[in-house]
């Protein structure tokens, strides 16, 4: 279907989304551009805000990052806030894409930030290629031009992360012309083509950033291009919506990117009191074992001894409660069940303890809303930064790991057939964790200890099985990336296929964009369109016969949901309403 629009001149400042279709109305709330952009300094400070953005999307509470993270299993919460309530409720159920959904923000606020920051970083771009000067001679331009360049690059990774398809637009667009939306790969493609030139740029030159645009961060220009290297393997491994999908990554280059960038990015918060943007909300919030925040059966069963979890899966889902756990030779876990015991942690990196675990013997969340949500454990990871005072949040905040960076490298190796370079990398943190090694060979089972205990066992396996290295894999990314930046645990549960059957793979463009746009309401998950399958997988070995029927029965899986909503579309569009 052609998506077509005619976006007045004034519809890209975006902060909030697009505004106006073909009508030219006056935005009394909008500043003045000229006077906006009225001088060098002026232009700069726009560039220089455009990352913002890229850090809002990444660290703040309200927008898609607490739901998200409850739909992969990872986290888990009753509160009605962020829709964590109604997104983390099973069996799944389609997004509420509405404008008068009190949580819409959930749709908005990435879509909103992303295109805001856009905006900022094409209007400067705009302002210099008009011959703007911004320092003596213009000496400073190319510094402000490559980091605009990044930001538009960065933000549109993100949307190609969060949404289905989103508008391609920068300095260059007539925003006076019509615009067609493209879906999520083409998005990405453009993401890339922007994350090469604005590296390209930075290499070629010679600047240092000033250390308030990544706050803490005064990179000279080798370092910024770095940290843009990074950012290629991130927005690679994390775009695909399936473990199908997954397969056609260029996972070669993923390794180099990964391995080559800058690899760590700790930004220094401060007191939020002040109005500064500098503070990261999953940090504190989403691991706040008080209130927000516990770790899900389902992901915390993986690591279980006791045989507990295995137990609550054998119950119907509404039937399920907390359960108390032992947990063997993993340190990152509580060796005892006693109020606020903490495991110890593994792989710190500099703004935080590294992955470990928190017992809590009180139960928060709201039976009537799920006790199938309820669980005994949370994380600690964040303590130094979330005990730095009451709400202000200041301190170092990581964004990107070298853990991080290496989960990729490992499933990279894995996916092309290096199982022995992928255990090497699992290993580290394992055996830091107290683990025995995983094996090199994808079908033997990790190994088991005296008593006969094993991590991870298989998730969501009622027989309580011992998982191998992919298994073993995918418990230490989920157990590296939580909380460094949002949406990263969603991602890898998406594209691994071990998310909840039902659970939607990505965002529809918001409702209310929608609405002003003339363009029809849609959603995601609940069994419908783009809808998480059943994630329990057989045990098969990656490119095998086995391997290749399991693909085909997806797909024809797939075909068949696809002319069934078809066939209910084209039935519904005869109902007299």
């Amino acid at each position: 279907m052609k998506r077509k629009l005619t976006l007045p001149a004034i519809a890209l400042a975006l902060t909030v989304g697009f505004t106006g279709c073909d009508l030219a109305v006056d935005n009394l709330n909008e500043p003045d551009r000229a006077r906006a952009l009225a001088g060098p300094d002026d232009v700069e400070t726009l560039i220089a805000s455009s990352y913002l953005k890229v850090w809002e999307i990444g660290h703040y509470w309200n927008n898609a990052n607490f739901a998200f993270n409850h739909m992969s299993s990872r986290h888990t919460a009753t509160w009605g806030n962020m829709g964590m309530n109604d997104l983390g409720r099973e069996p799944r159920e389609p997004l509420p894409n509405s404008a008068s959904y009190s949580p819409s923000y959930i749709f908005e606020a990435n879509w909103g930030d992303a295109y805001g920051g856009i905006s900022a970083a094409s209007d400067g771009i705009r302002a210099l290629d008009e011959g703007l000067e911004i320092g003596p001679g213009g000496e400073r331009n190319v510094r402000a031009r490559t980091f605009a360049m990044a930001s538009q690059a960065i933000l549109n990774c993100l949307l190609s992360l969060w949404y289905d398809q989103a508008f391609i637009v920068d300095e260059t667009v007539d925003l006076t012309g019509e615009l067609d939306t493209v879906d999520y790969n083409a998005v990405y493609q453009y993401a890339v083509q922007r994350l090469d030139a604005a590296e390209s740029a930075a290499r070629s030159s010679s600047f240092t950033l000033p250390e308030t645009w990544i706050n803490g961060n005064p990179w000279d220009n080798n370092q910024f291009a770095d940290y843009l290297v990074s950012w290629k393997a991130r927005c690679a491994a994390n775009l695909p919506r399936t473990d199908a999908e997954a397969a056609g990554v260029s996972w070669g280059k993923v390794i180099s990117d990964a391995e080559n960038g800058i690899r760590e990015l700790v930004a220094i918060g401060e007191d939020r009191s002040s109005g500064t943007p500098w503070w990261s909300g999953i940090k504190i919030f989403m691991q706040e074992n008080r209130t927000w925040h516990r770790m899900h059966m389902d992901w915390v069963g993986m690591a279980d001894q006791s045989g507990q979890y295995q137990d609550w899966l054998t119950f119907p889902t509404e039937q399920r409660t907390a359960r108390e756990m032992t947990f063997g030779d993993d340190k990152r876990f509580p060796a005892v069940n006693e109020h606020g015991t903490l495991g110890e942690p593994v792989s710190p990196s500099a703004a935080s303890y590294g992955p470990r675990h928190r017992y809590n013997a009180t139960i928060i969340f709201r039976p009537e809303r799920g006790t199938y949500r309820q669980s005994h454990y949370g994380d600690s990871r964040y303590d130094d930064y979330t005990l730095s005072c009451s709400r202000c949040e200041f301190g170092a905040m990581e964004s990107m790991t070298h853990q991080e960076m290496d989960a990729y490298v490992a499933e990279a190796h894995y996916r092309m057939g290096n199982f022995g370079a992928a255990a090497d990398i699992v290993n580290k943190t394992r055996m830091e964790a107290g683990l025995p090694p995983a094996p090199s060979n994808p079908t033997d089972a990790v190994p088991t200890n005296a008593a006969g205990e094993c991590t991870p066992r298989k998730r969501y396996d009622v027989q309580g099985r011992c998982g191998n290295l992919r298994d073993a894999m995918w418990f230490e990314h989920f157990e590296n990336v939580f909380n460094v930046f949002g949406g990263l645990e969603f991602w890898h549960g998406r594209r691994n296929d071990i998310m909840p059957a039902g659970s939607a793979l990505q965002l529809p463009i918001p409702a209310a964009d929608l609405e002003v746009l003339q363009r029809d309401i849609y959603t995601f998950g609940g069994g419908e369109a783009s809808s998480a399958g059943n994630p329990i997988p057989p045990a098969i070995v990656p490119g095998s016969l086995d391997a290749a029927l399991l693909r085909a029965a997806y797909s024809l899986e797939r075909i068949q949901r696809s002319l069934a909503t078809e066939s209910r579309a084209a039935n519904a569009d005869l109902v007299v309403r």
